[in-house]
C-alpha cells in the first residue's frame, strides 16, 4: 500500500461528520495518471460490538458498485468475445422476456428496461433459515417474471432487478459463475486480491485465507445478527452472496488499481505490457451517454447531474461512477485518467435515513479531488 498522503480540510470534514455520527469512519483515495495523490483513513470501521479503527486497507461491502464494476464489465467482456450484443433482447437468453424485445441489454444497463427498481422476493424464499443453493435460480426466475411497469426506453428507474437478470445473462454466456469470470477475467490480470465475493453457500471466501480487516454494516432485524464479512443485500444473501446487482467486497488500493487501469484502457492502454483489461471502443460506449430522457445514466455507469450531483461541484460532467447503499462511492474522469473512491459503511450500526450523509458525499469528493489539484476541463 502507498503511504498515506492527506488534507487538513478534507481532514476537518471528515472528522465531523464522524464526531456528528453521520458515519462511523471512512477511507478516501485519489489519484491521477496511475498515482495515487490522496488516501487517507479516519474514525473507526467498526462501532460494535468493540469499537476498531479504519485504516487504508479495510475491506468494505461494496454493495452497488457491483454493478459498475463487475457485472457491466463482465457486459463488456461477453461483447468483445461476440458472446452478447448490446442491442440484442433478453429474450433471446431469458424466456420470460421473449415476448419483449423491447427490454434490450443497452436499455437494462442504462435502467430503462421497463422494470421496477426492488422487489423483497428474499421474503418468498426463507424466513431467516439461511440460503439455499436452489435459492439462486429461484429468484432469477422471479425477476425475470416481474412485470414492466413503464415502457422501456422511456425513462430510468434505477432498478436492482434489471442487473440481477444482467448477472444470470453473463453467467449464461460466458459460461462460469459471477465471481468466478470477475476473478479471471477482471481481478487476477491486475494482481487484485482484496476484491471479491463472498460464498455463503460454499462457504469460500477471499477474505479469510488473508485475515482481511472487514467493516461489518448493520443488526440486520431478518438475520438477527450484526453482518460482517456477508453481504448487506437480502436479495443478494438469498442468491448467496453472489449476484449481479450487489456481493462484492473490496479496499481502497484495489479499487484505485482498477480505476486506473480502466482510465488506461479508455486511452488504449494496458497495464505492465498487457493489453487493455477491456476493449477500448466498447469501454467508451458504456461510458457514454445512454440517452434516455431525464436521465444521467451511461451503461451500467452514472454521471453527474448538470447541478447538485452527489459527484461534487469540481468533477468533470463528463465523468462516470456509482453509489452504493452502504455509503461506498466511485467516480472516474476517464479524459483526464482521474479517480476518487471514499469507503465508507454509513449503515453500521443501524440503516437511517440521514439527509446530512447525502450532504457529505460531495463534499468529500470535491474536497478530495483538491486534495489532488485536480481542475476539470
Amino acid at each position: 500500500m502507498a503511504a498515506e498522503f492527506n488534507s487538513l480540510s478534507l481532514g476537518r470534514l471528515a472528522e465531523t461528520a464522524i464526531e456528528d455520527r453521520i458515519i462511523p469512519g471512512l477511507v478516501v483515495g485519489a489519484g491521477q495518471a496511475g498515482r495515487i495523490g490522496l488516501l487517507a483513513a479516519y474514525g473507526h470501521r467498526q462501532l460494535e460490538p468493540a469499537p476498531l479503527p479504519a485504516t487504508a486497507d479495510t475491506v468494505y461491502d461494496l454493495a452497488s458498485l457491483t454493478k459498475a464494476i463487475v457485472t457491466s464489465l463482465l457486459v463488456v467482456k461477453a461483447v468483445e468475445q461476440g458472446r452478447l450484443a448490446l442491442d440484442q433482447p433478453l429474450g433471446d437468453h431469458l424466456p420470460p422476456l421473449a415476448d419483449r424485445p423491447e427490454v434490450t441489454l443497452r436499455r437494462v444497463l442504462a435502467h430503462a428496461g421497463g422494470m421496477p427498481a426492488h422487489r423483497k422476493f428474499y421474503e418468498s424464499l426463507f424466513a431467516t433459515s439461511g440460503v439455499r443453493p436452489q435459492y439462486r435460480a429461484a429468484l432469477v426466475a422471479a425477476a425475470s417474471g416481474e412485470p414492466l411497469v413503464y415502457a422501456p426506453g422511456s425513462q430510468s428507474i434505477y432498478s436492482d432487478l434489471g442487473f440481477i437478470l444482467l448477472g444470470a445473462l453473463v453467467e449464461q454466456s460466458l459460461g462460469a459463475r459471477l465471481d468466478e469470470l470477475a476473478q479471471r477475467l477482471l481481478f487476477q490480470p491486475l494482481g487484485l486480491g482484496r476484491l471479491g465475493f463472498v460464498d455463503l453457500v460454499g462457504g469460500e471466501s477471499f477474505l479469510a485465507p488473508a485475515g482481511l480487516d472487514v467493516a461489518p454494516t448493520e443488526r440486520c432485524p431478518v438475520r438477527g445478527r450484526l453482518i460482517a464479512a456477508e453481504v448487506h443485500d437480502l436479495n443478494a444473501w438469498a442468491m448467496g452472496g453472489i449476484a449481479g446487482h450487489a456481493g462484492l467486497f473490496g479496499d481502497m488500493g484495489d479499487l484505485l488499481r482498477l480505476c486506473f487501469a480502466l482510465v488506461g484502457a479508455y486511452h488504449g492502454r494496458g497495464t505492465a505490457g498487457a493489453p487493455p483489461i477491456v476493449n477500448p471502443e466498447v469501454l467508451r460506449e458504456l461510458w457514454r451517454p445512454a440517452g434516455i430522457p431525464g436521465s444521467t445514466w451511461r451503461l451500467g455507469w452514472d454521471g453527474p447531474a448538470a447541478t447538485g450531483s452527489l459527484a461534487g461541484e469540481l468533477l468533470s460532467r463528463r465523468a462516470v461512477g456509482h453509489l452504493s447503499f452502504t455509503g461506498c462511492s466511485l467516480w472516474l474522469d476517464p479524459e483526464q485518467e482521474t479517480c476518487v473512491i471514499v469507503l465508507t459503511n454509513r449503515i453500521h450500526p443501524v440503516v437511517r435515513d440521514d439527509p446530512r450523509f447525502r450532504a457529505l458525499r460531495p463534499r468529500l469528493n470535491d474536497e478530495a479531488l483538491r486534495a489532488i489539484g485536480y481542475q476539470a476541463r
